[in-house]
Protein backbone atom coordinates (compact mmCIF):
# COMPACT_ATOMS: atom_id res chain seq x y z
CA UNK A 1 0.00 0.00 0.00
CA UNK A 2 1.17 3.54 -0.84
CA UNK A 3 2.40 5.93 2.02
CA UNK A 4 2.17 9.28 1.81
CA UNK A 5 3.61 11.60 4.06
CA UNK A 6 1.93 14.49 6.64
CA UNK A 7 3.07 17.26 9.07
CA UNK A 8 1.46 18.43 12.58
CA UNK A 9 2.51 21.73 13.46
CA UNK A 10 1.42 23.61 16.65
CA UNK A 11 1.28 27.47 15.41
CA UNK A 12 1.80 29.61 18.93
CA UNK A 13 -0.64 32.33 18.51
CA UNK A 14 1.34 34.77 20.02
CA UNK A 15 4.78 34.78 18.46
CA UNK A 16 2.64 33.94 15.26
CA UNK A 17 4.53 31.23 13.75
CA UNK A 18 4.88 27.21 14.02
CA UNK A 19 7.15 26.70 17.38
CA UNK A 20 6.42 22.36 17.21
CA UNK A 21 6.43 20.08 14.19
CA UNK A 22 6.02 16.63 13.35
CA UNK A 23 6.22 14.32 10.17
CA UNK A 24 4.15 11.00 10.38
CA UNK A 25 3.52 8.43 7.12
CA UNK A 26 -0.03 7.65 6.47
CA UNK A 27 -0.81 4.08 4.69
CA UNK A 28 -4.51 4.63 4.72
CA UNK A 29 -5.95 8.16 3.48
CA UNK A 30 -9.60 7.32 3.68
CA UNK A 31 -8.83 6.49 7.48
CA UNK A 32 -7.37 10.22 8.24
CA UNK A 33 -9.72 11.57 6.40
CA UNK A 34 -12.63 9.87 8.66
CA UNK A 35 -11.50 10.92 11.51
CA UNK A 36 -11.09 15.02 10.82
CA UNK A 37 -14.26 14.73 9.03
CA UNK A 38 -12.21 15.94 5.24
CA UNK A 39 -14.79 16.14 2.34
CA UNK A 40 -13.05 14.11 -0.41
CA UNK A 41 -14.63 15.41 -3.08
CA UNK A 42 -13.70 18.99 -2.33
CA UNK A 43 -10.03 17.62 -1.38
CA UNK A 44 -9.92 14.11 -2.79
CA UNK A 45 -5.57 14.62 -3.29
CA UNK A 46 -5.36 16.05 0.85
CA UNK A 47 -3.61 19.67 -0.88
CA UNK A 48 -5.96 21.77 1.79
CA UNK A 49 -4.40 23.09 5.43
CA UNK A 50 -6.67 21.37 8.07
CA UNK A 51 -7.16 22.72 12.22
CA UNK A 52 -6.98 20.12 13.94
CA UNK A 53 -8.61 19.62 17.66
CA UNK A 54 -7.98 17.79 20.54
CA UNK A 55 -9.92 14.67 19.89
CA UNK A 56 -8.46 15.07 16.32
CA UNK A 57 -5.22 14.90 17.72
CA UNK A 58 -5.31 12.09 19.86
CA UNK A 59 -7.05 9.74 17.16
CA UNK A 60 -4.17 10.33 14.78
CA UNK A 61 -1.78 9.85 17.46
CA UNK A 62 -3.64 6.41 17.97
CA UNK A 63 -4.18 5.62 14.71
CA UNK A 64 -0.80 6.29 12.83
CA UNK A 65 1.72 6.75 15.88
CA UNK A 66 2.61 10.19 15.18
CA UNK A 67 3.72 10.99 19.33
CA UNK A 68 2.64 14.59 18.63
CA UNK A 69 1.95 16.30 21.77
CA UNK A 70 1.95 20.17 21.63
CA UNK A 71 0.15 20.37 25.59
CA UNK A 72 3.73 19.82 26.69
CA UNK A 73 4.87 23.29 25.15
CA UNK A 74 2.58 24.93 27.92
CA UNK A 75 1.70 27.56 25.85
CA UNK A 76 -1.51 30.05 26.27
CA UNK A 77 -2.40 29.87 22.67
CA UNK A 78 -1.92 26.95 20.50
CA UNK A 79 -3.47 25.72 16.94
CA UNK A 80 -2.65 22.65 15.85
CA UNK A 81 -2.21 22.40 12.33
CA UNK A 82 -2.42 19.37 9.57
CA UNK A 83 -1.18 19.65 5.49
CA UNK A 84 -0.03 16.76 3.25
CA UNK A 85 3.70 17.24 2.95
CA UNK A 86 4.71 18.73 -0.52
CA UNK A 87 7.41 16.88 -2.77
CA UNK A 88 9.94 19.30 -4.96
CA UNK A 89 8.17 22.80 -3.56
CA UNK A 90 8.04 22.81 0.13
CA UNK A 91 9.78 25.74 1.84
CA UNK A 92 11.09 23.03 4.61
CA UNK A 93 13.43 22.13 1.52
CA UNK A 94 15.34 25.34 1.52
CA UNK A 95 18.73 25.76 3.75
CA UNK A 96 18.05 28.40 5.41
CA UNK A 97 14.91 29.74 7.35
CA UNK A 98 12.22 31.13 4.83
CA UNK A 99 10.47 33.87 6.88
CA UNK A 100 7.27 33.42 5.27
CA UNK A 101 4.68 32.25 8.84
CA UNK A 102 8.25 33.18 10.88
CA UNK A 103 7.65 37.72 10.01
CA UNK A 104 7.07 38.16 13.86
CA UNK A 105 10.01 36.24 15.70
CA UNK A 106 12.23 36.68 13.26
CA UNK A 107 11.46 40.99 13.56
CA UNK A 108 11.69 40.26 17.38
CA UNK A 109 15.15 39.13 17.01
CA UNK A 110 15.97 42.10 14.35
CA UNK A 111 17.05 39.38 11.67
CA UNK A 112 13.62 40.49 9.24
CA UNK A 113 13.91 44.59 8.73
CA UNK A 114 10.51 44.53 6.71
CA UNK A 115 6.96 42.09 6.88
CA UNK A 116 4.51 42.69 3.88
CA UNK A 117 0.88 41.71 3.92
CA UNK A 118 -1.87 41.53 0.79
CA UNK A 119 -5.58 41.40 2.45
CA UNK A 120 -4.13 40.38 5.79
CA UNK A 121 -5.92 38.02 8.26
CA UNK A 122 -7.44 40.04 11.05
CA UNK A 123 -5.71 37.46 13.34
CA UNK A 124 -2.39 38.06 11.75
CA UNK A 125 -2.45 41.98 11.93
CA UNK A 126 -3.55 41.88 16.13
CA UNK A 127 -0.28 39.86 16.75
CA UNK A 128 1.80 42.35 14.46
CA UNK A 129 -0.33 45.35 15.89
CA UNK A 130 0.51 44.37 19.70
CA UNK A 131 4.52 45.44 18.53
CA UNK A 132 3.16 48.54 16.97
CA UNK A 133 1.59 49.59 20.32
CA UNK A 134 4.19 48.97 22.39
CA UNK A 135 6.63 51.31 20.20
CA UNK A 136 8.62 48.26 18.59
CA UNK A 137 7.07 48.26 15.28
CA UNK A 138 6.65 50.45 12.95
CA UNK A 139 2.94 50.00 10.66
CA UNK A 140 1.52 51.77 7.45
CA UNK A 141 -1.58 50.78 5.21
CA UNK A 142 -2.01 51.24 1.22
CA UNK A 143 -5.34 50.68 0.13
CA UNK A 144 -5.74 50.80 -3.65
CA UNK A 145 -8.64 49.79 -6.11
CA UNK A 146 -8.45 46.51 -7.56
CA UNK A 147 -6.67 46.43 -11.08
CA UNK A 148 -8.99 45.50 -13.47
CA UNK A 149 -6.31 42.56 -15.06
CA UNK A 150 -7.31 41.15 -12.08
CA UNK A 151 -11.07 41.47 -11.65
CA UNK A 152 -12.16 38.69 -13.50
CA UNK A 153 -10.22 36.31 -11.03
CA UNK A 154 -11.63 37.84 -7.71
CA UNK A 155 -13.89 34.90 -6.25
CA UNK A 156 -15.50 37.58 -4.09
CA UNK A 157 -17.22 40.21 -6.96
CA UNK A 158 -17.45 42.65 -3.27
CA UNK A 159 -13.60 42.34 -3.19
CA UNK A 160 -12.94 45.84 -4.97
CA UNK A 161 -9.76 46.81 -3.61
CA UNK A 162 -5.87 45.76 -2.05
CA UNK A 163 -5.02 46.12 1.24
CA UNK A 164 -1.66 46.20 2.01
CA UNK A 165 -0.03 46.21 5.40
CA UNK A 166 3.79 46.69 6.12
CA UNK A 167 5.60 46.79 9.44
CA UNK A 168 8.97 47.64 9.76
CA UNK A 169 11.38 47.83 12.46
CA UNK A 170 12.14 51.14 14.29
CA UNK A 171 14.27 53.51 12.08
CA UNK A 172 13.99 50.93 8.88
CA UNK A 173 10.67 53.16 8.16
CA UNK A 174 12.51 53.67 4.61
CA UNK A 175 12.17 50.51 3.95
CA UNK A 176 8.38 50.73 3.21
CA UNK A 177 8.48 53.44 0.15
CA UNK A 178 11.12 51.50 -1.49
CA UNK A 179 9.28 48.01 -1.38
CA UNK A 180 6.60 50.02 -2.48
CA UNK A 181 7.68 51.69 -5.70
CA UNK A 182 9.48 48.33 -6.36
CA UNK A 183 5.67 46.69 -6.67
CA UNK A 184 4.28 49.68 -8.31
CA UNK A 185 7.15 49.50 -11.16
CA UNK A 186 5.49 47.56 -13.74
CA UNK A 187 6.81 45.26 -16.43
CA UNK A 188 5.87 42.16 -15.04
CA UNK A 189 8.18 40.83 -12.00
CA UNK A 190 11.69 39.51 -13.01
CA UNK A 191 15.01 38.08 -10.99
CA UNK A 192 16.36 41.80 -10.22
CA UNK A 193 12.82 42.81 -8.52
CA UNK A 194 13.36 39.35 -6.61
CA UNK A 195 16.60 40.16 -5.80
CA UNK A 196 15.76 43.99 -4.45
CA UNK A 197 12.60 42.22 -2.74
CA UNK A 198 15.01 40.08 -0.82
CA UNK A 199 17.34 42.53 0.63
CA UNK A 200 14.43 44.94 1.78
CA UNK A 201 13.03 42.33 3.69
CA UNK A 202 16.19 41.31 5.50
CA UNK A 203 17.61 37.86 3.66
CA UNK A 204 21.27 37.51 3.14
CA UNK A 205 22.94 37.49 -0.18
CA UNK A 206 23.90 34.02 -0.05
CA UNK A 207 20.58 33.47 0.26
CA UNK A 208 19.12 35.15 -2.45
CA UNK A 209 21.63 33.83 -4.56
CA UNK A 210 20.39 30.39 -3.46
CA UNK A 211 17.05 31.23 -4.07
CA UNK A 212 17.17 32.83 -7.57
CA UNK A 213 19.37 29.98 -8.63
CA UNK A 214 16.80 27.14 -7.52
CA UNK A 215 13.74 28.98 -9.24
CA UNK A 216 15.14 29.18 -12.58
CA UNK A 217 16.32 24.93 -12.50
CA UNK A 218 12.82 24.45 -10.86
CA UNK A 219 10.42 26.59 -12.51
CA UNK A 220 12.41 28.02 -15.35
CA UNK A 221 13.09 31.76 -13.95
CA UNK A 222 11.43 34.20 -11.43
CA UNK A 223 8.14 35.62 -12.15
CA UNK A 224 4.77 34.28 -14.10
CA UNK A 225 3.86 30.89 -14.92
CA UNK A 226 5.91 28.27 -16.86
CA UNK A 227 5.04 26.47 -19.69
CA UNK A 228 6.06 23.98 -22.07
CA UNK A 229 6.09 22.24 -25.37
CA UNK A 230 7.58 19.36 -27.32
CA UNK A 231 9.73 20.01 -30.40
CA UNK A 232 10.87 17.91 -32.75
CA UNK A 233 14.36 17.44 -34.53
CA UNK A 234 14.45 20.18 -36.30
CA UNK A 235 12.81 22.79 -34.26
CA UNK A 236 15.65 21.36 -31.18
CA UNK A 237 18.48 21.67 -33.75
CA UNK A 238 17.44 25.29 -34.52
CA UNK A 239 17.06 25.85 -30.85
CA UNK A 240 20.89 24.78 -30.24
CA UNK A 241 21.89 27.07 -33.26
CA UNK A 242 19.96 29.85 -31.44
CA UNK A 243 21.83 29.74 -27.82
CA UNK A 244 18.62 28.45 -26.55
CA UNK A 245 17.12 32.26 -26.97
CA UNK A 246 14.16 31.57 -28.75
CA UNK A 247 11.73 29.20 -29.65
CA UNK A 248 11.57 27.54 -33.67
CA UNK A 249 9.16 29.04 -35.86
CA UNK A 250 9.34 26.13 -37.70
CA UNK A 251 5.71 24.63 -36.76
CA UNK A 252 2.82 24.80 -34.49
CA UNK A 253 3.08 23.99 -31.22
CA UNK A 254 0.90 23.17 -28.49
CA UNK A 255 1.65 24.79 -25.41
CA UNK A 256 1.11 23.55 -21.88
CA UNK A 257 1.35 25.01 -18.36
CA UNK A 258 4.22 23.09 -16.61
CA UNK A 259 4.01 21.55 -13.53
CA UNK A 260 7.68 21.69 -11.15
CA UNK A 261 5.73 18.65 -9.23
CA UNK A 262 4.79 15.94 -11.77
CA UNK A 263 7.57 15.47 -13.78
CA UNK A 264 5.56 12.04 -14.92
CA UNK A 265 3.03 14.06 -16.76
CA UNK A 266 5.31 16.43 -17.71
CA UNK A 267 7.62 13.65 -19.70
CA UNK A 268 4.47 12.08 -21.23
CA UNK A 269 4.07 15.02 -23.45
CA UNK A 270 6.44 13.45 -25.67
CA UNK A 271 4.57 10.56 -25.98
CA UNK A 272 1.89 12.26 -27.23
CA UNK A 273 4.12 12.87 -30.63
CA UNK A 274 6.06 10.28 -32.26
CA UNK A 275 8.36 12.82 -33.66
CA UNK A 276 9.10 14.72 -30.95
CA UNK A 277 12.10 14.34 -29.68
CA UNK A 278 12.29 17.12 -26.47
CA UNK A 279 10.75 19.03 -24.28
CA UNK A 280 11.02 22.61 -23.80
CA UNK A 281 9.88 25.06 -20.88
CA UNK A 282 10.16 29.07 -21.06
CA UNK A 283 8.56 31.64 -19.02
CA UNK A 284 6.65 34.97 -21.11
CA UNK A 285 6.24 38.25 -19.99
CA UNK A 286 2.80 39.33 -18.39
CA UNK A 287 1.82 40.72 -21.03
CA UNK A 288 2.16 37.87 -23.58
CA UNK A 289 0.85 35.74 -20.43
CA UNK A 290 -2.48 37.40 -20.67
CA UNK A 291 -2.91 37.50 -24.11
CA UNK A 292 -1.81 33.95 -24.85
CA UNK A 293 -4.06 32.72 -21.34
CA UNK A 294 -7.21 34.72 -22.84
CA UNK A 295 -9.41 33.07 -20.75
CA UNK A 296 -8.84 29.83 -21.05
CA UNK A 297 -6.54 29.59 -17.79
CA UNK A 298 -5.70 25.36 -17.70
CA UNK A 299 -4.36 25.12 -21.45
CA UNK A 300 -3.59 23.71 -23.67
CA UNK A 301 -3.28 26.55 -26.17
CA UNK A 302 -2.47 26.00 -30.16
CA UNK A 303 0.19 28.64 -31.03
CA UNK A 304 0.96 29.09 -34.98
CA UNK A 305 4.18 29.16 -36.15
CA UNK A 306 3.71 32.61 -37.89
CA UNK A 307 2.53 34.21 -33.85
CA UNK A 308 6.27 32.15 -32.72
CA UNK A 309 8.22 35.19 -33.13
CA UNK A 310 6.00 37.52 -31.20
CA UNK A 311 6.13 35.05 -28.64
CA UNK A 312 10.16 35.03 -28.57
CA UNK A 313 10.01 38.78 -28.48
CA UNK A 314 8.17 38.34 -24.79
CA UNK A 315 10.78 35.44 -23.53
CA UNK A 316 12.00 36.27 -19.95
CA UNK A 317 15.20 34.08 -19.96
CA UNK A 318 16.45 31.34 -21.87
CA UNK A 319 14.39 28.74 -23.07
CA UNK A 320 15.50 24.98 -21.35
CA UNK A 321 15.58 21.63 -22.74
CA UNK A 322 13.97 19.48 -20.00
CA UNK A 323 13.41 15.89 -21.47
CA UNK A 324 15.27 14.62 -24.32
CA UNK A 325 14.38 11.07 -26.49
Amino acid sequence: MSQASFILSAFDLNLWCSVLETKFTVDDLAALQAIIDADIAEDPNFAGLYSIDRDELNAINQRFDAGFDPASLNLPEIEVWLERERKGRSLRDVPYLVHTNFELPLMLEGRKKLARFADVLPKTEEAFDRWVEKGLFHKEVFLEPMPASLKPYVIDPDHSAVRDVYYTLKGEEWRIPAMNLLWRAGGGWNEHFERLEGMLFGYEDWQIDWWIAHRNEHSGGIGGLPFCCIVGAESLEWMEVAGFKALPPLADIHVHIYDPDDDIRTAAFLAEDESAVALARFKLSLEMQRKLLDGNTRGPWQINREQIPEINRHLKRQVDVLFRR
